[in-house]
């Protein structure tokens, strides 16, 4: 796969959808899903994370054909990792955790971003994961614009991959409390994404 330079993206989440669940196109018609995924992958930069989660709803209806090839087409791939992560971060922070063990005032956000640039042995895909005080989308531009940007992300960032850290936000406003919630999740993406930068705090 070619590794291409997108535009800065406004990076907004897709409003109703549910990122949180493991199916959050469960809802979706098969018809409206492929051409939604080949609306996806033409965008600039384009929604990989949407159109990689409609492309496993059709996988695992058996419809699939029409969307990979809308997939192949546009010379991108899916994000071979981005299911498994999110089971593993969904499994990593339930309802319980995330109600109890957060401290302090609340008011910042920890974000995770795709970054292409990688080789296929390595998925293609890295992640990125980082904590601030601003919104996620807001932090991810200043990225892609090289805004005290972490390395890599100014050329090859792509977009906030919104399934694996929204539904964790909001954690402590205060910078060790932060910090702490991103190395917990720095550390879960690890164990699957080929490719996790970032950093950690212990």
């Amino acid at each position: 796969m070619e590794h291409r330079t997108f535009k800065v993206g406004t990076f907004m989440k897709l409003a109703g959808l549910d990122y949180a669940h493991s199916r959050p196109f469960r809802n979706w018609k098969d018809a409206v899903l492929t051409a939604a995924v080949g609306g996806w992958v033409r965008m600039d930069p384009p929604s990989l994370e949407l159109a990689t989660l409609a492309l496993h709803e059709l996988e695992l209806r058996g419809n699939d054909l029409n969307a990979a090839v809308k997939f192949a087409g546009s010379g991108l791939k899916p994000i071979p990792w981005l299911i498994e992560a999110g089971q593993a971060v969904r499994s990593a922070f339930p309802t319980q955790v995330l109600e109890t063990q957060k401290e302090g005032r609340l008011g910042s956000h920890v974000y995770v971003m795709l970054r292409g640039g990688y080789t296929e042995t390595n998925g293609w895909y890295g992640a990125y994961v980082g904590s601030t005080g601003k919104t996620p989308q807001r932090r991810c531009a200043e990225h892609r614009k090289g805004i005290r940007a972490a390395r890599g992300l100014p050329r090859y960032g792509i977009e906030p991959l919104w399934s694996l850290f929204d539904f964790i936000n909001p954690v402590p406003k205060a910078r060790a409390g932060r910090e702490e919630w991103e190395t917990r999740l720095h550390e879960i993406l690890a164990q699957v994404v080929p490719k996790v930068t970032g950093d950690v705090a212990f």
